[in-house]
Parts: C-alpha cells; sequence; structure tokens
C-alpha cells in the first residue's frame, strides 16, 4: 500500500456515488484518539450519547410573531416534560426511564439514551411568557413562544413638513 493510501481509507467509488471515508493517519488522528481515551477513562454521558452531544436534539426557527422549536423525544412520557420560561431563557427538562430487561436477558446494543435531561435556549426577542403553548405528537415536541407586542417591528408613518 503505497503513503497516501496509508493515510487515507481514501475515497471510494460505490455505485455512481462516492463515499468519503475517515482519515486514520495523520496530525488530527490523535483529537480521536483522546476522545475514545476520555470516553474509556471517563465513560460516555448518562444519556449513553457520547459527549459533546446534546439531547434532546432539536430544530428550533423564527416566524414573524414566534419561535418554534420542535424537540425529538420518542418514548419519553410528556409527563416527564417540564418546559420553563425566565429571564428571556426557555428551559426544556425531563427524564426518560430506562427499559427494564427480563430476568436473564442481557443488552447486546444500547443506544437509546436514559436517564435525566436538560436543554436551555436563550430567546432572540422579548417573549408573552403567558402565551407560550407546547405539543405533543408522535414523539416531537412542538414548543410555540409568542414574540411580545411590544418587541415586533413597527411600521413608522411619516408626516409631512
Amino acid at each position: 500500500m503505497n503513503k497516501q493510501a496509508k493515510k487515507y481509507e481514501g475515497m471510494r467509488k460505490e455505485g455512481d456515488e462516492m463515499s468519503m471515508l475517515r482519515w486514520t493517519d495523520g496530525p488530527l488522528s490523535i483529537f480521536g484518539d483522546l476522545e475514545r481515551l476520555q470516553d474509556e477513562v471517563f465513560g460516555r454521558s448518562g444519556l449513553g450519547l457520547p459527549r459533546g452531544r446534546e439531547y434532546p436534539p432539536v430544530n428550533a426557527w423564527l416566524s414573524d410573531d414566534n419561535l418554534i422549536i420542535d424537540a425529538e423525544l420518542p418514548g419519553v412520557d410528556a409527563k416527564q416534560v417540564q418546559i420553563a420560561l425566565e429571564d428571556g431563557t426557555l428551559k426544556l427538562s425531563g427524564s426518560r426511564a430506562a427499559e427494564e430487561l427480563k430476568a436473564g436477558e442481557t443488552y447486546h446494543r444500547q443506544e437509546r439514551p436514559h436517564g435525566k435531561f436538560a436543554r436551555t435556549f436563550r430567546l432572540p426577542f422579548n417573549a408573552e411568557g403567558d402565551k407560550v403553548s407546547a405539543s405533543y405528537k408522535n414523539g416531537i415536541l412542538r414548543i410555540t413562544v409568542p414574540r411580545a407586542e411590544s418587541d415586533k417591528p413597527r411600521k413608522i408613518a411619516i408626516s409631512a413638513a
């Protein structure tokens, strides 16, 4: 194998698509080694996810009047989720119970997270706190945070002198 092939597992052609494979030998490979070592020594996060990954994953976007946040919470009982709005910050927290195995069963692979979680979001505007709403359907929690009327852009009429 030549030197270039050793540095890269390379790019290979699969059908009509190109797939990029990881760099396994080079100056940046030490960071992957360091992360693996930290996981071995300190373990993974309590949610079963590598450190640095936020849970629950969210999509957030702005409309003219609202901030909308969709959080993926499959398998989480809505009664175990709390939403709080305070000082321009929205906090989403809760817990997901671990699945209990029957006697004699052991995990072959356990990737679904469990335990406590919390996410905090700084709001990009002043909110109408008493009008915040949330709905939960098919494992997706949607939080709608309305913008305060006093914070909405206003058109200013210009009078002729």
